[in-house]
């Protein structure tokens, strides 16, 4: 669950950073190409939802860029559009320990490829995100285990006061087998002989279209979204498979928001949702209908400073009506935020909070409220060095089975050699508390690799 929000970067460097930065620049007045924006070296992360701010992710997605460091990569020109690759390589060594106590070492290659297109028109507007990633261990089968995320966005101004934003998405990613059938033919009480031995695919499709009006100081956005997940086939160590086709579903939302701009720096708001979730097989393996209502309202305040401080802040109340009776109904209280902060130049705070539900699998379970809060940091120390933490927090508030809390934090360090290579190293500890031992587990991790940029 580690992630990153870059930032612009600061000019105050050490004399040392400067002179290197001034041959950077001096070689490059040669070149045709103008130096563009930078975006910062990707490290590993997870996916968080999306709020009305641009999400905020703390280290593992950095997209700090600055216009006038010397080590910033100046992208590939394609007519209106420019395109930013970069490509990370390198090694990390990882020892987990699970509920048992039982501890596992393994050395895993890994690699990843993050690809961004912005266009750069006087109106309209199109993106384009592309992140994928391959790791694959040392020792154990040399499974590949793949990861993909494709984030599109383009926005059209209909007007001066009105926009409209379309958005799809597509998540390809593994995991281990979460089916009721799955789980009752993995259970070490009831056949301790019998073990998953593949990470079933899990692939997410979505999109949504929003439409914003300005009236004077007023402003109202509708949005409706809808999101399908499909899951793969677990196979088992007896030879046997289980399909996981119950666990398909589809979701469709439906937002409104209505905003006050009170004053330059606040815009409170009123936002409502309402949505459900339509399960593909009722009842699944555990013979439970998992289809849903799903509703919310909050209230906030959206925060602009400028540079220094902004974002939006949040409290609500979030629920979701299982369909089956057997089933406890999600509801709780919401918490979301997504800020950023910028104490002094070079440094860059974000801070997240977010609050959503979580269908369950297990057979009595009906999911959780999951609460997640994460803090990130990034902070330029000269120009040709960039420091990234982060911390995390996730309470996984349960019905039907026990309650999880995990923490993690990590530390990276990004030396770059010139505006296309760096040395990239970063340190990651996670760890998982339960009153269910099985549910327990912790793991650190050390990476090492070369970052490459255009």
């Amino acid at each position: 669950m580690l992630a990153s929000q870059g930032s612009a970067f600061a000019q105050d460097v050490d004399p040392l950073g400067e002179d290197v930065g001034a041959q950077v620049l001096a070689a490059d007045q040669a070149s045709e190409t103008e130096p563009a924006e930078m975006t910062s070296p990707p490290v590993r992360g997870a996916v968080q939802r999306s709020l009305s701010v641009d999400p905020v992710t703390p280290i593992g997605r950095s997209r700090g860029r600055s216009e006038d460091d010397p080590f910033a990569a100046p992208g590939l020109r394609f007519g209106s559009f420019v395109l930013r690759p970069t490509l990370e390589l390198g090694l990390t060594g990882s020892r987990t320990m699970g509920a048992s106590g039982a501890t596992m070492d393994r050395t895993i290659g890994e690699s990843s490829l993050q690809i961004d297109m912005e266009s750069e028109w006087d109106r309209h507007a199109l993106g384009v995100s592309v992140e994928g990633g391959l790791q694959r261990g040392f020792g154990d089968g040399n499974e590949l285990e793949p990861e993909l995320n494709v984030d599109a966005t383009a926005r059209a101004d209909l007007g001066s006061d009105t926009t409209l934003t379309g958005r799809v998405g597509y998540a390809y990613e593994t995991e281990n087998g979460q089916s009721a059938a799955y789980l009752a033919a993995t259970d070490p009480l009831l056949v301790p002989a019998v073990t998953g031995i593949n990470d079933p695919a899990t692939q997410t499709f979505s999109g949504g279209l929003a439409l914003r009006r300005d009236f004077g100081r007023f402003h109202g956005e509708a949005e409706a979204s809808a999101e399908r997940n499909i899951h793969g086939t677990a196979k088992l160590s007896n030879g046997t498979s289980i399909s996981q086709r119950d666990l398909d579903n589809t979701v469709y939302d439906f937002r409104l928001r209505a905003g006050f701009d009170m004053s330059p720096v606040f815009s409170p708001f009123l936002e409502t949702t309402f949505g459900l979730r339509r399960m593909d097989s009722k009842p699944d393996s555990g013979g439970a209908n998992r289809d849903a209502y799903r509703y919310g309202i909050r209230a906030g305040t959206g925060v602009d400073l400028g540079e220094k401080l902004n974002g939006e802040v949040s409290v609500g109340f979030i629920a979701e009506d299982i369909a089956d009776a057997a089933l406890e109904d999600l509801r709780g209280v919401s918490f979301d935020a997504a800020l950023n902060w910028s104490p002094r130049r070079g440094t860059d705070v974000a801070l997240t909070m977010t609050t959503s539900t979580e269908s369950g699998s297990r057979s009595g379970s009906s999911g959780a409220l999951l609460y997640a809060a994460e803090l990130g940091v990034t902070h330029r120390a000269r120009a040709d060095l960039t420091f990234e933490g982060a911390l995390g927090a996730e309470y996984r508030d349960a019905r039907g089975m026990a309650d999880e809390v995990t923490v993690d934090g990590s530390v990276a360090l990004t030396y770059w050699f010139n505006r296309f290579t760096g040395l990239t190293t970063r340190i990651e500890h996670e760890r998982t508390t339960s009153s269910d031992a099985a549910l327990r587990s912790e793991e650190t991790s050390a990476f090492v690799g070369l970052t490459l940029q255009r």
